[in-house]
């Protein structure tokens, strides 16, 4: 068996594509969590466990790049790439963590429409993916990914206000406000990281045309 100074040829792009398919599955968990909040303990279980899966890629996709000479991409844009799905996962994951921990009666619009939203965005990114390797354009995804991350934000605007037009709620409608303010938070979060990584992958297709 010959033996060589360079190791086989790593196939980062699928990698990569593999990890944003378990950020498309976690998000698409926590709609479906949104959607019928009496499957929350199942989903967030499953959020859990594709956490768990994405966190072993991350960390397989940084070995890897750390024994490969020869990359399809900068090194330093696969790491940062790596990175930003993994932070993904991991928002979506505390939001949907948030919202079995609180265990809340009814789940507000603003949250629903977004977790929707986020799914969207995911899928965005999949695409955008998919045009890195194949080098093509993606302004297209860019404009639907900035369209719905300002929906985003007016939805957020609108749960915050919704929050604050309460009339001198008591103890517990209280607590139930400073709950919603933090899952609303974590939302914030998830939707940003979601958009850096798709600036990210707009960057990278933009250096390798």
């Amino acid at each position: 068996m010959a033996f060589s100074l360079f190791p086989k040829n790593i196939h980062f792009f699928e990698l990569l594509l593999k990890q944003n398919g378990i950020l498309k599955e976690t998000s698409l968990e926590l709609m479906k969590i949104l959607d019928d909040f009496s499957c929350v303990d199942a989903g967030c279980r499953s959020v859990t466990l594709l956490e768990a899966e994405g966190d072993e890629l991350c960390r397989e996709i940084a070995r890897l790049l750390s024994q490969t000479f020869i990359t399809p991409i900068d090194r330093e844009d696969i790491y940062r790439l790596n990175l930003a799905q993994e932070d993904s996962i991991n928002y979506i994951t505390a939001i949907a963590s948030r919202l079995r921990l609180y265990g809340f009666d009814h789940i507000r619009f603003p949250a629903r429409k977004m977790a929707r939203n986020i799914r969207d965005m995911v899928g965005v990114t999949g695409d955008m993916l998919s045009c890195l390797q194949t080098k093509k354009d993606v302004t297209a995804q860019i404009r639907k990914m900035k369209s719905l991350k300002v929906e985003c934000e007016m939805l957020f605007s609108t749960g915050l206000a919704e929050l604050q037009d309460q009339d001198v709620p008591d103890t517990k409608e209280v607590i139930n406000i400073m709950r919603w303010s933090q899952v609303y938070d974590r939302f914030e979060m998830a939707i940003e990281r979601i958009d850096d990584l798709a600036d990210a992958i707009e960057e990278v297709v933009l250096k390798n045309a």
